[in-house]
């Protein structure tokens, strides 16, 4: 029996999915995109110098300041493990976006466009820039999906999602969009 055009495939399982996933990130119904990109040496080093930094004065110049370290060292740290991935899941109800804790479950029937685009990330320096919500691991010369959506207040958003696969997650919202039944609308369904 031949397929429908618009028939949701599910993701190739290729790459298990690690514990974060399965329990925050699983989807609902089809899911028919996984990403997880990782951050690159230039994240670690920053991160690493960061500690040092903190560290050092107090491993080599006596006991000042240690107990601000003790505080300051455990946030460092579990900031620089969060953040260290920006996971992207498309299913027939959602599409999910989170870089550490952040990012936002948007309601396919929310979405009025995603598209492609070229960014230019060192132009980028904020998590937002007018009106538009950033979610990418900076890297210059590479593509995201700009989707337009309608929050539950009815508010336009915009979420950038950089991505080195770009056009298959772009298409994947696609087919989600297309399998939507009839019925559906931005009212249908609310955010996460």
């Amino acid at each position: 029996m031949a397929q429908k055009p618009d028939a949701l495939v599910p993701v190739d399982p290729a790459r298990p999915l690690d514990a974060y996933e399965r329990t925050y990130m699983a989807g609902e119904g089809t899911v028919l995109f996984r990403d997880k990109v990782r951050a690159n040496g230039r994240w670690h080093a920053a991160f690493a110098a960061l500690i040092l930094s903190c560290v050092y004065p107090v491993a080599f110049g006596g006991s000042s300041g240690a107990l601000l370290v003790a505080m300051v060292l455990p946030v460092l740290l579990v900031t620089w493990t969060l953040y260290m991935f920006l996971r992207v899941t498309v299913s027939e109800a959602h599409v999910h976006v989170q870089f550490g804790l952040a990012g936002p479950k948007i309601p396919i029937a929310a979405i009025e466009q995603a598209e492609v685009i070229e960014v230019d990330w060192n132009r980028y320096r904020q998590l937002s820039r007018a009106g538009e919500r950033i979610y990418a691991m900076a890297r210059a010369g590479r593509r995201a999906v700009r989707i337009v959506w309608t929050d539950a207040e009815g508010g336009r958003q915009v979420t950038l999602i950089g991505s080195d696969r770009a056009e298959e997650l772009a298409a994947q919202i696609g087919r989600a969009r297309q399998a939507l039944p009839a019925s559906a609308s931005p009212a249908a369904l609310e955010a996460g």
